[in-house]
């Protein structure tokens, strides 16, 4: 963004009705993420000097939800609630803002159901904001199908004057094919006058945001627009039904661009792509799968049948078989998971690392070459270099009060049905043999037995 500093306002206060849900209509998930965390995450990453999220319907839920969130990110921006008191439209929310929390001179707007706005287009559109020094501009798109959408009205030597909304259009209006997208940047100053002349319109008595475009042009104020023709970007939800269209869609670009980059997806219309997930060409994506978040896969990988990937980060040349569900994990150059494996957060695998089948790993950094083939849990674990983990192997990371550390050095081999108990160490080249249960450490090159000896007894005869 420019180094002119603004703040930001999300509008999340809507009843959300046409939902037809217990929830808030801001924290039902696009793609696996609540709407408002989408578009707060789009502000933030402007680096505004505050951002406001004005809440009302079931305001609690929305705010403890979005607190959450805040934890668990990085941000220098202040993130404050303001509580509409009044439901009565846009300009009763923003009004009512401006009045509880100081602002920047300058101020966006932007809406809380609009879950795919690029930050770059608000970073040009910002742009041109203050390099016209304009008092407001207005984010407008061209479309084939105006809808219900406002449209943007143009004087006589095409200067943007207003914005009328379709129930109160002319049938010329009505033929207008650019609309208003409900985002929007102020001078403060002027907002705050707009606001204050707006009066209740339409059957419901609402204080239209957009009728500030009219004040402050016919009180001879400089308005903008900054006009895109991607509508996509500025679609906003209001029924469940919208939900999921716009997903369909989001889905349908990003597999048209995956195509042009030289992805193979062998059925396009039985995958899911997230709109901000990369995949190198030469990929193969079988059908069912589902790849969500900010997910990186590399070149010539293999992803199967019916797997789930989240937030996860896959090198070059690996393989994900059928139905194995990866979140918040990375994998290195040519490693196999799967068929049904599942990587919990934070786990790490190395070049060449094998995790097999009906295998659970969470929080762990598995080494190179190493390998946990089948019917294991790895939990809270460090595992060196060409480290065999045997069948149904168990690192028993809990005690019941805190989670504790299992250590697997190079070479080590583990018997099938081990159970490892943390916190201990197992030391180079060691050898567990199969069925123990390890509660001490392991010393290098030695051999480890924990079990009882087998005892043999004959069954007297009747």
């Amino acid at each position: 963004m420019s180094n002119n500093k603004l703040s930001v306002i999300v509008l999340a206060a809507g009843l959300g009705t046409r939902m037809k849900s217990d929830y808030p209509k801001v924290l039902h998930k696009f793609d696996g993420v609540p709407l408002i965390i989408r578009v707060l995450k789009t502000a933030l990453s402007l680096n505004p000097d505050k951002a406001i999220v004005v809440v009302g319907h079931k305001a609690d839920d929305v705010e403890s939800f979005v607190l959450k969130w805040l934890q668990n990110i990085n941000t220098a921006t202040e993130v404050v609630f303001v509580r509409q008191k009044l439901l009565k439209g846009s300009g009763r929310a923003v009004l009512e803002s401006l009045e509880s929390v100081s602002v920047s001179d300058s101020v966006m707007i932007l809406s809380g159901d609009v879950p795919l706005i690029k930050e770059s287009t608000l970073n040009k559109m910002s742009d041109k904001f203050f390099r016209t020094r304009c008092d407001c501009i207005v984010l407008s798109c061209h479309v084939e199908d105006a809808k219900t959408y406002g449209r943007i009205i143009r004087d006589d030597k095409s200067n943007f004057k207003a914005i009328v909304e379709a129930s109160d259009a002319d049938s010329d209006q009505l033929l207008i094919k650019e609309i208003n997208s409900g985002i929007y940047i102020f001078r403060t100053k002027i907002l705050k006058k707009a606001l204050s002349s707006l009066k209740p319109q339409g059957p419901k008595k609402e204080y239209y945001l957009t009728d500030c475009i009219s004040y402050i042009y016919s009180n001879r104020g400089k308005t903008e627009l900054y006009r895109i023709k991607d509508e996509i970007q500025i679609t906003g939800v209001n029924s469940k039904k919208e939900l999921s269209d716009l997903y369909m869609r989001s889905v349908k670009r990003k597999i048209e661009q995956l195509y042009e980059e030289g992805v193979n997806i062998v059925d396009p219309e039985n995958i899911y792509i997230s709109m901000e997930s990369k995949i190198g060409k030469d990929t193969t994506i079988y059908p069912g799968v589902v790849i969500r978040g900010e997910t990186k896969i590399g070149k010539s990988c293999v992803i199967g049948p019916y797997c789930v990937i989240e937030d996860c980060e896959i090198d070059s040349g690996s393989e994900i078989k059928p139905f194995s569900c990866l979140y918040s994990s990375k994998a290195g150059e040519n490693v196999n998971i799967g068929p049904f494996s599942h990587l919990r957060p934070e786990t790490v695998l190395s070049q060449r690392a094998k995790v097999g089948n009906f295998s659970e790993v969470k929080k762990s950094f598995i080494g190179k070459g190493s390998k946990v083939p089948h019917l294991s849990y790895i939990g809270d674990t460090y595992m060196g270099e060409k480290v065999n983990i045997g069948a149904g192997t168990i690192t028993c990371n809990y005690d019941g009060v805190k989670k504790n550390k299992t250590y697997i050095d190079d070479e080590a081999f583990i018997g099938s049905n081990t159970n490892l108990v943390a916190p201990v160490k197992v030391g180079k080249r060691a050898l567990i043999g199969a069925g123990s249960t390890i509660t001490e450490d392991v010393p290098e090159g030695s051999l480890a037995l924990a079990r009882a000896r087998q005892v043999i007894k004959y069954r007297r005869k009747k």
